[in-house]
């Protein structure tokens, strides 16, 4: 009998444990949403994850040639384009990035800033959002710089980005993404400021497992076709694993929104990957 009132006893403490945790959570303002997406992209576009407080972030981004390039090029396998990214985690609301890319030799610095998080509870807001900037500086042969009409900021270019989430529920996460690009130096009769809005989303398969999806609908008339991307998230421990199908080679925000010349249905799809790893330099 002592036994069985020991273990009612323990049970009933155990429930009212359970009720207060639940009680402090539902009235917690700073109860907040994490893991709305698994990584710090969708596919080419940023999520409203960050680079956590001290993590230093190293992303390789691949991507190869068209499928429709033929059997001699192996579908493309026998071309690619890279960026190499460095993320750093400055604080919990905000981080700072540098990335280089073999497309049009870009160099790209980068800051990301939360203003918000997704929340539960007493004062519980619905949404995740942030703020992305990210300059672009296209680099020049020696040659072209000792040119009289070479200017060093005609090869600079901006992206400035609303990031607006919501995690649905534990396996769906959506994203809108609105967009300006600002390029200094346009051909004649081209637009300086460049708009565009991403939807992008994620459902996940398994705890391990997920698939994306982001397009970005451009508003400036122009020849570019609005890029259309595809792709797989495996977590592999310390690694993020995104394998993408995608109509644009580009993987930096000036480049793959308004410079996309790859059409789905003609089999202009680049299929790469990105692999990132997470080191912590500060605990």
């Amino acid at each position: 009998m002592k036994r069985i009132l020991l273990i009612l006893l323990l049970c009933n403490t155990i429930a009212f444990a359970q009720n207060d945790l639940f009680q402090l959570l539902s009235d917690d303002p700073n109860y907040k949403i994490s893991s709305t997406f698994k990584g710090v992209k969708i596919v080419n576009g940023q999520s409203v994850e960050q680079v956590s407080k001290g993590d230093l972030l190293f992303l390789i981004q691949h991507r190869f040639g068209t499928l429709n390039s033929g059997g001699y090029n192996l579908y493309g396998l026998d071309n690619s384009q890279v960026r190499f990214g460095l993320d750093y985690g400055v604080n919990d609301w905000s981080s700072v990035g540098l990335g280089r890319s073999s497309f049009l030799k870009t160099i790209d610095a980068n800051s990301k800033v939360k203003l918000v998080n997704q929340s539960k509870g007493k004062n519980a807001f619905p949404l995740s959002l942030v703020w992305y900037s990210s300059a672009f500086f296209k680099q020049s042969v020696w040659e072209d710089m000792q040119k009289e009409n070479y200017v060093i900021s005609d090869q600079i270019s901006y992206a400035h980005q609303l990031l607006i989430a919501r995690k649905m529920n534990s396996n769906l996460s959506i994203q809108l993404s609105p967009t300006i690009v600002h390029k200094n130096v346009v051909i004649e009769g081209g637009s300086h400021d460049l708009l565009s809005v991403g939807i992008g989303g994620r459902h996940k398969l398994t705890s391990r497992i997920s698939v994306n999806a982001e397009y970005f609908l451009q508003f400036n008339e122009g020849e570019s076709i609005n890029p259309l991307s595809l792709g797989l998230d495996i977590e592999t421990g310390g690694h993020i694993f995104q394998l993408h199908l995608s109509n644009s080679a580009a993987m930096f925000e000036r480049a793959f929104i308004h410079e996309t010349n790859g059409n789905w249905l003609k089999g202009d799809i680049y299929f790469g990957f990105n692999i990132s790893r997470v080191f912590t330099l500060v605990k």
